[in-house]
C-alpha cells in the first residue's frame, strides 16, 4: 500500500493541508455521499513518512472493518476513489490560489447566466489584482486574457462593439508582449540544451522559426510610436537575441543594464529567469575564452544570492548552480568568499547531494589554497551523482596528481580518463573533444616535465594557445604549467 498513488500524494501534504483535506473529505458535495473520514483518520497516523511496515491493505482493512474477513477488492476500490478525492482537493486548492483561472471559469459561468453586472464586477477585480503582479510572463499573459474577456463582454454580452475597440487593441498588444516573454524563456532553454548536450540538429527547426520573425522591426515600431511598454518589449528582444546572436555582446549588456535598473518591477519568476539567462550567457562566453565575463558572472551570482533568487521548492539550491558559483568565485581568487558560501549553502542542497557536493567543493578550495593532499582526500569522498561529477573529479584529480608529482599514477590516470571519456556516448561532442584534448595536452606536459625540452615545450605552449576547443579554465591551467617548466 505504501507504493500507491494515494500515499505518494499524502506524503506531500503539510499538517495544514491535512486539516483542510479533512474538511474537504467531509463535504457531501465532493465525497458523493461516501464517508472517507475513517480511512483518512487511520492513514494520517502514519503522516508524514508513511514508511511503517504495518501500513498494508490488511492492516487498514482490519481497523476499518474489525471482525470481518479481509476483502482486497474493497480496499482497492476505496483507496482508488480516495486517491481521486485527494487529486480533486489539489485541483480545488490550485484554483483557489490561481485567481486568473478562477476568473476565466467564473466569467464563463456568469456569462451563460446573463449576469452582466457580476461579470463587470469580476473584470474590475481581476484587473485590479493583476496590476499588483510584477512584470513578467504571468502579468502579460493575464492582461491578454483580461482584455480578451473585456472584448467578449462588450461585443457579445452587452452588444456594444464600439466600446470593445480599446480592449481589442490592448488584447492584441498584450498577446505580442506575452509571446515575446514566452519566446525569451523557450529560446533560452533551447540554447541551454544545445550547450549542454549534442542536440543542435533537434533544435534547429524551432530556432530557425524564431529567427524568421522580424522582431527588430516590431521593437523599432514600438519605439517609434512611443508605446509605454516599448522598453519592456526591447528587454525581451535583447533576451531572445542573446541566444540567437551570441557574438553581439550589446544584446547582453543592454538587457543586463535594463534589468539592473528595473529588477524590482519584475515578478520573482521573471527575475529568476533573467538571472539564469544572464548567467548562462556569461558561462558560455567563458567557455569560449572570454575572461571578462568571469567578473560579470560573479556579480550576477552575488545579486541572485542577495535577492534569494537562487532557490526553488523548499528553499533548496540546485546542484549545478552550487558548483557553478564555487568554480566562478575560485577562478577570481575569492577563496574566503567561497568558503563562506559552502558553509552557508551546502545545507540547501537536497540531502542526498550534500556530502558529495561538499566534498567536491572543499576539494576545489583546498586545491586553490595549494593544499593538494587535503584536496585529494576530499575528492576521494565524492560519491558520483551524475556524469558531470565524474568529469569534474577527473580533471581535479589529474591536476592534483600533477602538483604532487605523482607522475606514474598520473600517466595511468590520463589513459583511463581518455578511455572513459572517449567511450562514453552520453557525453556531448563538444565536451568530449574539450576534455580529451585536455588529457592529451596533459600527457605531453607530463612527458616534458620528466624530460625537459625547451623547443618542444614552446611548441606545446603554441598548440595550447591556438586551440579553440579547449575550455578556458583548462587552457589557462595548462599554459601556467608549461610556463613553470
Amino acid at each position: 500500500m505504501k507504493d500507491t498513488k494515494l500515499i505518494y500524494t499524502l506524503k506531500t501534504f503539510t499538517k495544514d493541508d491535512l486539516k483542510l483535506f479533512e474538511k474537504f473529505v467531509a463535504s457531501p458535495f465532493f465525497n458523493k455521499g461516501r464517508n472517507y473520514l475513517p480511512l483518512l483518520a487511520e492513514l494520517r497516523k502514519f503522516h508524514p513518512e508513511y514508511e511503517n511496515e504495518i501500513l498494508t491493505y490488511e492492516y487498514i482493512y482490519k481497523k476499518l472493518y474489525p471482525g470481518r474477513k479481509f476483502n482486497k477488492q474493497v480496499m482497492w476500490n476505496q483507496v482508488s476513489e480516495f486517491e481521486k478525492l485527494a487529486t480533486e482537493f489539489l485541483l480545488q486548492t490550485g484554483l483557489k490560489n490561481n485567481r486568473v483561472e478562477r476568473f476565466i471559469i467564473l466569467f464563463n459561468e456568469l456569462s451563460k447566466r446573463h449576469l452582466y453586472k457580476q461579470v463587470s464586477k469580476e473584470i474590475e477585480r481581476i484587473d485590479k489584482y493583476n496590476n499588483t503582479v510584477g512584470l513578467g510572463k504571468e502579468h502579460f499573459h493575464n492582461k491578454w486574457i483580461i482584455e480578451g474577456n473585456k472584448v467578449e463582454y462588450w461585443s457579445s454580452l452587452v452588444g456594444r462593439q464600439d466600446k470593445s475597440l480599446d480592449a481589442m487593441i490592448k488584447c492584441t498588444e498584450y498577446l505580442i508582449i506575452s509571446l515575446l516573454a514566452e519566446l525569451s524563456i523557450s529560446v533560452s532553454d533551447l540554447q541551454i540544451m544545445k550547450n549542454m548536450y549534442d542536440v543542435e540538429s533537434e533544435i534547429e527547426s524551432p530556432i530557425e522559426f524564431v529567427k524568421s520573425l522580424d522582431l527588430k522591426k516590431l521593437i523599432d515600431t514600438a519605439k517609434e510610436n512611443n508605446h509605454k511598454l516599448a522598453p519592456v518589449m526591447n528587454f525581451y528582444y535583447n533576451k531572445i537575441m542573446c541566444c540567437l546572436d551570441e557574438n553581439d555582446e550589446n544584446y547582453f549588456f543592454e538587457m543586463k543594464n535594463f534589468f539592473d535598473e528595473n529588477s524590482d518591477s519584475f515578478d520573482t519568476t521573471e527575475q529568476k529567469n533573467t538571472i539564469i539567462s544572464l548567467a548562462n550567457y556569461c558561462a558560455h562566453k567563458m567557455r569560449l575564452g572570454n575572461s571578462k565575463f568571469l567578473k560579470q558572472l560573479f556579480e550576477i551570482n552575488k545579486f541572485r544570492l542577495a535577492k534569494e533568487l537562487d532557490t526553488y521548492g523548499g528553499n533548496r539550491i540546485q546542484k549545478s548552480l552550487y558548483y557553478q558559483i564555487i568554480r566562478n568565485a575560485l577562478s577570481l581568487g575569492e577563496i574566503e568568499w567561497t568558503e563562506n558560501f559552502v558553509k552557508e549553502y551546502t545545507s540547501k542542497l537536497i540531502k542526498e547531494q550534500q556530502k558529495t557536493m561538499s566534498s567536491l567543493a572543499w576539494g576545489l578550495i583546498y586545491y586553490a589554497r595549494k593544499e593538494y593532499e587535503n584536496s585529494l582526500q576530499s575528492v576521494n569522498k565524492v560519491e558520483f551523482i551524475d556524469l558531470r561529477d565524474k568529469l569534474h573529479v577527473r580533471i581535479l584529480t589529474a591536476k592534483t596528481y600533477y602538483e604532487l608529482s605523482k607522475s606514474e599514477l598520473l600517466f595511468y590516470y590520463i589513459d583511463s580518463s581518455k578511455h572513459f571519456i572517449g567511450n562514453n556516448t552520453a557525453i556531448e561532442s563538444n565536451t568530449k573533444e574539450a576534455y580529451l584534448k585536455f588529457f592529451n595536452y596533459l600527457n605531453r606536459l607530463l612527458i616534458f616535465k620528466e624530460n625537459p625540452d625547451s623547443i618542444k615545450l614552446n611548441e606545446l605552449h603554441e598548440d595550447i594557445e591556438m586551440d579553440k576547443a579547449l575550455r578556458k579554465r583548462h587552457k589557462e591551467w595548462l599554459l601556467e604549467k608549461v610556463d613553470e617548466l
